[in-house]
């Protein structure tokens, strides 16, 4: 293991899959928090992001559905979709189908900000990777679709 990971907690097994899922699991915090620095010059909290982004690259969505995709409870979503429409950022419309429920969609204005946030972190996470050599960045490629698509994998299970 390497010795700038944290060791595995106790009850985990020690094996190599969950050493791999050790240290993806730290790199990904690191990872994001690295990223993340570039977040402020959005203006939006990282729950506000990230819910903007659900609905830039998932498209409308209900309350409903954005609660769970966040992982949050109706009454969070609802501040926060109600907080982003304020912006300008996404904007609500009635279902014709059942007027309980909203469709929310990303504005245009929401999808500018999204892709200059998102600019912004890829070249942050770019100059992270600046001294890292061509093999090694090919290497790093390559696993990196071996991940996407575990996790595709992962979904698809669920």
């Amino acid at each position: 293991m390497s010795s700038d990971l944290p060791p595995l907690p106790d009850g985990v097994p020690r094996n190599r899959r969950h050493r791999v899922a050790n240290a993806l699991n730290s790199t990904a915090i690191h990872a994001l928090r690295a990223a993340r620095t570039a977040d402020a010059e959005t203006g939006l909290t990282a729950e506000r992001l990230s819910l903007l982004s659900v609905l830039v690259f998932g498209g409308p969505a209900t309350m409903s559905a954005l609660a769970r995709a966040e992982q949050v409870s109706r009454p969070a979503i609802t501040r926060t979709v109600g907080a982003l429409e304020e912006a300008g950022l996404v904007r609500r419309e009635g279902v014709a189908e059942d007027r309980r429920q909203s469709l929310v969609s990303a504005t245009t204005a929401g999808r500018r900000l999204l892709e200059a946030g998102r600019r912004a972190r890829i070249e942050r996470l770019s100059e992270v990777l600046d001294d890292v050599r061509p093999e090694e960045l090919a290497e790093l490629d390559r696993a990196l679709a071996v991940v996407r698509r575990a996790l595709q994998a992962s979904r698809a299970d669920h």
